[in-house]
């Protein structure tokens, strides 16, 4: 199996299409067999995609994420455990011992521009300079 974390240093990225690197961790049950770190060059969505296919990634965790490339990763067969925050290891322990849980897209987690999670589910375009 395989668990892909985008990283800032050594925390979980706020943002998945905004990302710099991306650790790809390959588990044999619950033990670690294998890291590799790539840089992500291309902020398109389906060369990030693209990436995570070829690689035979299984799992994304990351902090936000876009609802639309949510999909088109889910579309693929990449399960995706979205909104959390915290270090890249913490969240690995975490998703070993089957306590990671996505989060609902709070101040807590990662922040991406374009869209937040609704409470009933679509998407909710965020609104800049607006009080509501």
């Amino acid at each position: 199996m395989k668990v892909a974390i985008p990283r800032f240093e050594e925390k979980v990225a706020p943002c998945y299409e905004y990302s710099a690197t991306i650790a790809i961790f390959t588990l044999d049950g619950l033990e670690l067999v294998d890291q590799v770190d790539f840089r992500l060059e291309s902020r398109n969505v389906f060369d990030r995609l693209r990436l995570l296919r070829d690689q035979q990634v299984d799992v994304l965790i990351c902090g936000g994420v876009e609802n639309t490339f949510e999909d088109m990763l889910k579309a693929n067969g990449i399960r995706v455990i979205s909104w959390v925050s915290g270090g890249v290891e913490e969240l690995l322990v975490k998703y070993l011992k089957g306590e990671l849980e996505p989060g609902r897209g709070d101040q807590d987690a990662g922040t991406c521009p374009a869209e937040r999670p609704k409470e009933t589910g679509g998407t909710d375009k965020a609104r800049k300079g607006s009080n509501r």
